[in-house]
């Protein structure tokens, strides 16, 4: 009889190492992995992580992730900080784990459910996940598993974030479905539904994800987000499914279930879930036409989208009931206390944010000799020497720089490929030098500064720099705070200041080989 291990993937207990990485928290689990809340080994104040582990031995699926997830840097898209693979201690087998940015938000009903928000408000967040599929489509990627449980929303500062890429697919990746993709059965596309009802097509044959299915899937959210309700089923064989036929009208307005809806924030959500995919436009066009829609609306988009309860439950239809019991209120009506709490409490935040944004301006526009002795300790400095000579040496030498995450997991692969970096699998060496660091103790190598060179070095970022970086010679810089007599510890001297080069940030090719 086998023995079930009391190591399981889905519930590690905190304290459990993966990688570079230590487990503090269970966060969640989906049908592939497990969602644990970690930080980095020895860093037991750094931000913490996200860390999700596969389910199954060898999950191909995670390198597919990976690959993604590498392509994409956005804000509204959780930054890959690194991945590798966990060795099971009493199996042989590895489990693929894949290291995010910690993301702390609300899943977006959720998110509504404790608040009333606006026309207004809800556009400017559909707006930001649209810009997140955009970002995702310019790799030729797509989610696949757009819905309101994968759209976090964090109040402070307001921002929502697309999450969980587990189901996506780009370009050039292996199939490892065939028929219909992965993904949440009430968000897919009329057009998926109806690739399944062609008997023309072998059995074998695969439907064709198009970034217009993730646009179908965000109408959906949106429509279930201002009115509490989905709209009918698009699989054919439920009975309800006749208005997504090729020639049918779609669903009812969200107007006619919620007047609070602001007109053209209706008209938006109708084109989002258009029968005929050509007409819903690309997310990049629709975040476009949000983003206008929120600027340009006049005060109807101001009104809250729902009521205030005033019935006892008693007084409640059995309709409402039941619907309640999915909810957690009566549809379009909202708990007066539980907004008032929480309507306080994203004041609190959105006051703390504002506080340490004015606290990190404060110290960025401090005198250098003032922030040196605070933000740069002399260990740090030396253990930045001894990274900055590295840099500084591959730049002179014209070294191949190679990516920091890499585009396969395969089963066998000895070690991990755990990034380590603050931006593990988009960030250039440039950016990782000021993240690695040394054993405290090791010697400083002899002084490496230099006069500033007439021209850009080889393989130095060249013009437009980066956010925090100074154009000095036609190259990119970025200046330390430190005082002259210690550039010896850096690398160069401009004008009285300390700086080191910039190299590009170095990104997998955005198509793959056949």
């Amino acid at each position: 009889m086998e023995t079930i291990s009391p190591v399981d993937p889905a519930a590690l207990p905190p304290g459990t190492e993966v990688g570079s990485w230590q487990v503090r928290a269970w966060k969640g689990r989906g049908s592939y992995g497990a969602v644990y809340r970690a930080a980095r080994i020895g860093h037991p104040q750094a931000a913490p992580v996200a860390l999700k582990l596969a389910l199954h031995a060898w999950d191909e699926r995670f390198s597919r992730e990976v690959r993604l997830l590498a392509r994409i840097r956005h804000p509204n898209v959780p930054r890959l900080l690194g991945h590798g693979l966990w060795k099971h201690p009493t199996r042989p087998v590895a489990f693929p784990y894949l290291v995010m940015e910690w993301m702390d938000g609300v899943p977006l009903y959720e998110w509504a459910h404790a608040r009333n928000p606006t026309s207004r408000e809800v556009m400017r967040l559909l707006a930001q996940v649209a810009r997140g599929l955009e970002a995702t489509a310019a790799v030729q990627g797509v989610h696949r598993d757009v819905k309101g449980d994968n759209v976090l929303v964090q109040p402070a500062p307001f921002r929502a974030v697309l999450v969980d890429f587990g189901a996506a697919y780009h370009r050039g990746a292996s199939p490892l479905t065939w028929n219909l993709p992965p993904g949440t059965p009430r968000y897919r596309s009329p057009e998926a539904w109806a690739f399944t009802q062609d008997t023309s097509c072998p059995p074998s044959a695969r439907y064709a994800f198009q970034p217009a299915d993730d646009v179908f899937a965000l109408g959906v959210s949106a429509y279930r987000l201002v009115t509490d309700e989905y709209p009918p089923p698009t699989d054919p064989a439920h009975p309800l499914s006749g208005c997504w036929a090729s020639e049918g009208l779609g669903p009812r307005a969200p107007r006619e279930l919620n007047a609070r809806v602001a007109p053209v924030l209706d008209a938006l959500i109708q084109r989002m879930v258009s029968v005929k995919p050509a007409q819903r436009g690309t997310a990049g066009a629709l975040a476009e036409a949000l983003e206008r829609a929120a600027d340009g609306a006049g005060p109807e988009a101001d009104v809250p989208l729902f009521l205030e309860e005033v019935l006892a439950l008693q007084d409640w239809s059995a309709e409402d009931v039941a619907a309640a019991a999915y909810l957690g209120h009566r549809p379009r009506y909202r708990d007066g206390a539980l907004l008032k709490a929480t309507a306080q409490r994203d004041a609190a935040e959105q006051a703390e944010f504002v506080r340490r944004e004015a606290e990190a301006k404060a110290r960025a526009e401090a005198p250098t000799e003032q922030a040196m002795p605070h933000a740069f300790p002399r260990e740090f400095l030396q253990c930045l020497s001894v990274a900055v000579l590295g840099v500084t040496l591959m730049l002179w030498a014209g070294s191949e720089v190679r990516p920091w995450v890499s585009t396969e997991l395969l089963p066998g692969q000895a070690g991990t490929q755990d990034a380590g970096l603050e931006d593990g699998g988009t960030v250039g060496v440039g950016d990782a030098s000021l993240t690695v660091t040394a054993p405290l103790g090791t010697p400083v190598p002899p002084a490496i500064r230099l006069d500033m060179p007439p021209g850009p070095l080889q393989g130095q970022r060249r013009p437009p720099c980066g956010k925090g970086e100074v154009e000095i010679r036609k190259g990119c810089w970025v200046k330390i705070a430190a005082p002259p007599e210690d550039c010896e510890d850096y690398a160069y001297e401009w004008k009285g200041a300390c700086y080191i080069p910039m190299a590009p940030s170095q990104r997998p090719a955005t198509s793959d080989s056949p």
